[in-house]
């Protein structure tokens, strides 16, 4: 990684979240699917994928019990009840499953408060990976970033994220939850952990959810070869997540119509795990005027280990858990 990344990172976000305004498109437009080969080519991640283990410092879980073999690691269940502490036992089943973690076994204390995953040693920092909530979002970017003024554009403009979304970067998380408390179903997300601590406040609904989405599978780039996730769509998600990229791959032609640079004409869409931006590719609109095929996935990639992109495949595919994880002793 280069010594200006972590900057250049940072002023990529901050240009994303400039506001734009974009000549509106008329009604029954074509609308044309790329090729693959095109599709391919033009998804750049612009923001990498932050480690999915615990940030340091800090912990998830509390171990009571450790041994030279393993460990059993107890969390609270939120909310507490038997139904949820139960539903989220079976998917974190499927999660260590699908992670290759066989001998690892889940527990519900009586009334569900808390969960208990016994597993060897040597799997503790993939068991708390997976403890993650695991809800998955792609947001248009410029359209769902909120500046100072908390307000989203009017449903019928085509402005990206109000008239000062371009000073919506580099908010510290109070700051974020003040402005997000002003606007109902807003969202508080942070950048990557190596990207620095700034926080966005999103708006609007997400393009595509986790129940957009049928499974994911770690892979590597045929060209670099270092690892990635793999996403396919269930149909109802290959069709809103075409619509979404195409109408990122318009706004960044209306842009270059206008006069926009090359660079600043390019737009973006956001990934989101829980509380986490883990991606922004942008669209290269002159290779795919038309957006991404949905039928052809998509996917997150830089910066991923091999266990990251399996964690990853992991909580992507079982969904999210029915009930949040965290330590009894966090206060």
């Amino acid at each position: 990684m280069s010594s200006d990344y972590i900057p250049r990172l940072r002023r990529e976000l901050l240009r994303a979240g400039e506001t734009t305004h974009v000549r509106r498109r008329r009604p029954g437009l074509a609308r044309r699917l790329a090729p693959l080969a095109a599709a391919t080519a033009a998804l750049a991640a612009m923001v990498v994928v932050g480690v999915l283990a615990s940030p340091a410092g800090q912990s998830d879980e509390t171990a009571i019990q450790r041994a030279a073999d393993g460990a059993s690691l107890t969390y609270r269940v939120a909310p507490a009840s038997a139904a949820a502490a139960e539903q989220t036992a079976k998917v974190m089943r499927a999660r260590l499953a699908a992670m290759g973690i066989d001998d690892a076994h889940v527990s519900v204390s009586a009334g569900g408060a808390s969960l208990t995953v016994a597993a060897p040693a040597s799997a503790r920092a993939d068991v708390s990976a997976l403890t993650q909530r695991g809800r998955v979002a792609f947001y248009d970017w410029e359209r769902s970033v909120l500046g100072p003024g908390g307000t989203p554009a009017p449903a019928d403009e085509s402005v990206t994220g109000g008239p000062d979304a371009g000073r919506a970067a580099g908010l510290t998380r109070p700051e974020a939850e003040a402005r997000a408390a002003r606007v109902p179903g807003a969202h508080v997300v942070r950048a990557p952990d190596f990207a620095g601590d700034y926080w966005f406040v999103l708006g609007g609904e997400p393009g595509v959810s986790d129940a957009d989405i049928a499974r994911a599978r770690p892979s590597s780039d045929p060209r670099t070869h270092e690892p990635i996730v793999l996403l396919e769509f269930t149909g109802p998600g290959e069709t809103a997540f075409t619509a979404m990229t195409q109408d990122v791959a318009r706004r960044g032609a209306d842009r270059a119509a206008d006069g926009a640079s090359a660079l600043e004409a390019n737009q973006h869409f956001a990934i989101v795990i829980d509380d986490r931006i883990v991606s922004v590719p942008y669209i290269e609109f002159r290779m795919a005027p038309g957006g991404l095929s949905g039928a052809a996935g998509a996917q997150i990639l830089g910066g991923l280990t091999e266990r990251d992109a399996r964690a990853m495949a992991a909580i992507v595919t079982t969904g999210p858990l029915p009930a949040e994880l965290s330590s009894p002793t966090r206060p």
